[in-house]
């Protein structure tokens, strides 16, 4: 595994140049800061920003990037993050972003300024090691870690075929998703354990564009009589266009949602939801904070896998 004394070495720099350009100090030369980057690049050097003093002893700061369309779980997991943060003598630095663009500027800036920085999802593999996912989803298997949500798509479901449901719309972020890809997974396999077949017309993806996501279904001639969504605003988005097409929710359309924010609780139906396991990755995300701030590996074991409880509601109707 090559060294920063490597890097030196290539570069033809001192190891306080190397130091200077990887923590983003000012005041170093362009050409020796080009020089160090191509080191870095040749030897795929990855600094321990831990072992480099940018840990407990020199930030009081642990950062936190979220998406800025994360409303209902930032309701949810901000305020015990926080506590969290605070029972360890740091203070929380949040930003938010709009997409995987933004939020590798936002980690590089706050990665510098923090003992450790927290993402929702996935990682670039090359990213600093003193940045951590609170909830990392692989699509390979037994790579997997983080919330299943296979699994809490295909615990929906039978919750809902249980009540006597059989055209159940599953609606998604978007087809390349990650997460999304897991829920269309789990979907099919209930599908194909209950004989009954795949209707690509009862597949919504927001893309951005929830209410013509929702519209397209609505308008559409394809029956369905339930619908399952990742988020809870999902929900409350379809709950308020359903209802201004004068379509009854439990009656006609039943409602799941995989996450149940606060938000949740107060629609009108309360919605049903297979909840979002935060107590238990927030717990998982502090463990792996503070061995950083103890100069350890925050790497984990792969195949960490957690799931959601049913938390049933009014939102789903028995037409059994």
């Amino acid at each position: 595994m090559p060294t920063i004394d490597d890097v030196s070495k290539l570069a033809n720099v001192s190891r306080a140049t190397v130091s200077r350009v990887l923590t983003g100090t000012r005041g170093v030369r362009e050409e020796s800061r080009e020089a160090v980057l191509r080191a870095v690049e040749e030897l795929n050097y990855h600094p321990s920003f831990a072992a480099q003093n940018l840990a407990s002893s020199t930030s009081s700061y642990i950062g936190m990037v979220l998406p800025a369309n994360e409303v209902g779980l930032s309701a949810t997991l901000l305020p015990q993050l926080s506590l969290a943060v605070k029972s360890l003598n740091k203070s929380l630095m949040i930003q938010y972003v709009n997409d995987k663009s933004e939020q590798k500027i936002a980690v590089e800036h706050l990665r510098h300024q923090c003992v450790a920085v927290v993402t929702l999802g996935k990682n670039d593999v090359t990213i600093a090691n003193n940045v951590i996912a609170f909830d990392e989803f692989s699509s390979s298997g037994t790579a997997s870690q983080g919330y299943n949500y296979a699994f809490a798509t295909e615990s929906a479901c039978r919750y809902i075929l249980g009540k006597g449901h059989r055209n159940i719309a599953l609606l998604i972020d978007s087809e390349d998703d990650i997460a999304s890809k897991q829920m269309m997974e789990g979907y099919r396999s209930v599908l194909q354990n209950y004989s009954l077949p795949f209707n690509r017309q009862l597949m919504i993806t927001a893309n951005n564009h929830l209410e013509q996501a929702l519209l397209t279904l609505i308008n559409s001639f394809t029956k369905y009589t339930a619908i399952i969504a990742k988020r809870d605003c999902y929900a409350a988005e379809a709950m308020r266009l359903l209802r201004e097409f004068n379509i009854a929710i439990p009656q006609e359309v039943s409602l799941v949602s995989l996450e149940d924010s606060p938000l949740a609780s107060l629609l009108h139906p309360p919605l049903t939801c297979i909840s979002y396991p935060v107590d238990q990755l927030l717990e998982h995300c502090i463990q792996r904070i503070r061995a950083l701030i103890d100069g350890h590996s925050v790497n984990v074991p792969e195949g960490r896998i957690f799931t959601g409880r049913l938390v049933a509601r009014a939102s789903v109707s028995d037409r059994s």
